[in-house]
């Protein structure tokens, strides 16, 4: 699944670069989206939901091609010189209706695949701010008893030029990320009793826009 870039700047209080005693720290917001039990979840039932609509746009597209199949029966019925003329004309008329059944059900299959991709879109997109507004609040929660001035996500980076916003930090500064996914997935439920849960390689739907 493609991911989708977490480009978040947290500043926990209001500090001065200048400062000698700035306290900082970093994560790896894109490590830490990953590895939350949340996402894995929300990809395994957008992924559940994603099938269901290939089903069903599947379907309409099958009883699409059977009609293309009785439609040429009856324009090959309708230019048979074995048959009368009453009984060509008969083929003809059903023929045209049939025409129009196929157009009708075309324009359904191509409204049923725009419909589906913005609503998987939708819940795409409002499962993924839900789970960074989490993932956020978990940060504060956790960095400001800390004492840390500024925490900064090490894997974001620019929307214009793709290139990484933080092209080095010291191994010095303290990584939270090991710290924020234990506190993330305290309250996931055991192995397996998870609702929906994606099997091992099964191309879950990400919650992510592709990087």
């Amino acid at each position: 699944m493609k991911k989708l870039l977490l480009a978040t700047l947290l500043v926990l209080a209001p500090f001065s670069l200048a400062s000698a005693d700035l306290k900082i720290a970093v994560i790896d917001l894109g490590k830490a989206f990953d590895g939350y039990y949340k996402t894995k979840d929300a990809q395994a039932k957008l992924k559940v939901k994603q099938d269901s609509y290939q089903k069903q746009v599947q379907d309409l597209i099958t009883d699409y091609q059977h009609m293309g199949e009785e439609a040429q029966t009856l324009d090959k019925g309708a230019h048979d010189p074995t048959l009368s003329k009453a009984a060509q004309d008969e083929k003809s008329k059903a023929l045209d209706a049939k025409k129009q059944d196929l157009m009708t059900l075309g324009n359904k299959i191509q409204e049923m695949k725009v419909e589906k991709t913005r609503e998987i879109q939708e819940e795409l997109l409002r499962r993924h701010k839900e789970i960074v507004d989490e993932i956020t609040k978990v940060v504060v929660d956790y960095s400001a008893p800390q004492g840390f001035d500024i925490v900064i996500d090490k894997s974001s980076a620019s929307a214009a030029s793709g290139v990484p916003i933080i092209l080095y930090n010291s191994s010095k500064l303290t990584d939270i990320t090991t710290e924020i996914l234990t506190e993330l997935n305290k309250s996931a439920p055991a192995l397996g009793a998870s609702a929906g849960a994606a099997p091992a390689g099964g191309g879950a739907a990400s919650t992510t826009p592709a990087q």
